[in-house]
């Protein structure tokens, strides 16, 4: 005897990127060399991550742009 299994729907685009944005995502960001020196020197002087740096700017930059 066979069992038919059922998936659930999946939910909608915009309902799969609404419930990511509680979990971080892995995003890549190439930069030139001399964007990726300041960025280790400023991340090195300030004693915090690149992430966090990164994550900072782009959530002021978002709000200025109003996304």
């Amino acid at each position: 005897m066979t069992t038919k299994t059922t998936s659930k729907p999946r939910p909608s685009k915009a309902g799969r990127l609404q419930a990511t944005s509680e979990k971080s995502v892995a995003l890549t960001l190439k930069v030139d060399g001399q964007t990726y020196v300041r960025l280790n020197t400023l991340r090195a002087k300030q004693r915090r991550t690149t992430q966090d740096i990164l994550t900072e700017a782009l959530k002021v930059y978002l709000s200025h742009a109003r996304a």
